[in-house]
């Protein structure tokens, strides 16, 4: 059938979904969603039944059936499950929950491990949220995607709920499905757009980047229309509420500036004037270590980012006097050093480092692609060299936490991991050590690495792929 022919029916997809199908072969929901389109044979129609020919009549069908949906707290509609990488996607019964009692027992598990890294929203929102769900519409998304993010970041919550319940890819379908769009009377919303970065976050973990990036937009999107980036409208707000936008701000602000790095895609937030303001409803040591976090983001700001997509342009040309500037600019900033992290947890502190630590590779990432580095140089960051250091530094930053503190952080460490992971290997692949026992020190710490990677949750089968490889070229290697 040729793809422009309207059908008269809605798709399966459609009308299991409940949401207006336009009949084409492959339904704007369908397309819009990237859901599986597919139209079932029509049942016999009875001979006595007879179509109704009246406008009105057909309107007040389609209201009736789409009424369950807005009004409901019962209907979910059908879930879909991503695969690890995006390679597969079916539809599947939705999850029912009888009480709250299973959403206020993770909200212990929320506080701990995602309320530091996602601060937009304080615990009294979060508990107002699951107990005026039934009722509420957009509470009810926002609960759905907390319990998504929560179990997305706490993998050891799955020895505590039952398979189903911890299934991620289900509770990021119900909060979708909950999320409708912003009607005519209604406005944006602080509690919409921390629901779209749990959406954000989950789809990272599940591998789909591209529907990630559209919920990171869509985040973009309604920052712009809280007008958050214009001081002499945030000067108007109570003092509480400034800060709390000013938080949500910066939580995306940071996630699109590592999806930019991540995916080489353009960021669109420039920084806020001023860092958050502590307003009493976050404790201060979640404050002062977001700040910290800010303060590494900030790092990559305009002109690294052209820089670093200039990796991939062989015509751009790159100073010098750039890479060892931004290198002691990185060095300079003391979030995440010495008293700064005294007040912080263990899972703050290594967040900071790493981050620090890839903040420091990728702008020798950049020099390197430029040629621009030298075995002999007497300046570190641009040495050949330079990843040695760091490998050492890293390998012993991860023998000192434990694990949970770590993969807490879900797929944006991972990544980070990555990127210094295989750069170490490169370096110890091609740039030859002064000495036997040096080379097995080497080898040894990648072998840390490479391993410690590997065990973390759901990790990325290309990029685990590329790392196998060189783990047995090194293997292969005369020690």
């Amino acid at each position: 059938m040729d793809n422009g022919k309207r059908r008269h029916k809605a798709c399966d997809t459609c009308s299991q979904r409940k949401v207006r199908c336009n009949g084409q072969q492959r339904c704007q929901q369908c397309e819009h969603f990237n859901l599986l389109c597919k139209y079932s044979a029509p049942a016999p129609r009875p001979q006595h039944e007879r179509r109704s020919t009246k406008p009105a009549k057909r309107l007040k069908d389609t209201v009736q059936a789409i009424a369950p949906l807005a009004t409901s707290a019962g209907v979910h509609g059908a879930s879909w499950t991503a695969g690890i990488n995006g390679a597969s996607m079916q539809y599947q019964a939705p999850v029912e929950v009888d009480n709250n009692n299973f959403f206020i027992s993770l909200l212990s598990d929320f506080e701990t491990f995602v309320l530091p890294f996602h601060p937009a929203i304080t615990m009294v929102e979060a508990q107002k949220a699951i107990e005026t769900m039934s009722e509420n519409q957009e509470a009810r998304a926002f609960v759905y995607g907390l319990i998504a993010v929560t179990l997305n970041l706490t993998h050891s919550l799955r020895n505590k709920t039952s398979p189903e319940s911890s299934d991620i890819s289900k509770w990021v379908s119900m909060s979708l499905d909950a999320l409708r769009p912003v009607l005519l009377q209604e406005h944006i919303s602080v509690r919409r757009v921390a629901t779209l970065q749990f959406l954000h976050v989950c789809f990272m973990g599940l591998g789909r980047y591209d529907i990630a990036f559209n919920y990171l937009r869509q985040s973009v999107t309604m920052l712009e229309i809280l007008r958050i980036g214009d001081s002499s409208s945030m000067v108007m707000l109570p003092f509480t509420e400034r800060s709390q936008r000013q938080r949500l701000y910066w939580t995306v602000f940071i996630h699109e500036r590592f999806y930019a790095i991540a995916c080489h895609r353009p960021a669109l937030l420039r920084p806020l004037d001023t860092l958050p303001e502590p307003d009493g409803t976050i404790p201060i040591d979640i404050n002062t270590g977001f700040i910290q976090i800010i303060r590494l983001f900030l790092q990559i700001d305009d002109d690294m980012l052209s820089k670093w997509f200039a990796t991939c342009d062989s015509e751009q040309h790159i100073d010098l006097t750039w890479i060892v500037e931004k290198h002691q600019e990185i060095d300079a900033e003391t979030a995440g050093s010495g008293d700064e992290v005294a007040c912080l947890s263990s899972r703050q502190q290594v967040d900071l480092l790493i981050t620090k630590h890839w903040l420091r590779m990728l702008v020798w990432q950049i020099a390197m692609s430029k040629c621009l580095l030298s075995s002999g140089s007497s300046e570190q960051s641009m040495s050949l060299l330079f990843p040695i250091g760091i490998s050492k530094q890293l390998r012993e930053l991860i023998a000192s936490v434990s694990k949970q503190d770590i993969e807490v952080h879900g797929s944006g460490i991972q990544q980070k991991l990555f990127e210094l992971t295989d750069t170490i290997a490169s370096v110890v692949l091609t740039v030859p050590a002064s000495s036997l026992q040096e080379r097995r020190q080497r080898v040894d710490d990648f072998n840390f690495l490479f391993r410690f990677w590997k065990s973390l949750p759901r990790p990325n089968s290309v990029q685990q792929e590329l790392l196998e490889s060189k783990h047995s070229k090194l293997s292969e290697m005369e020690l």
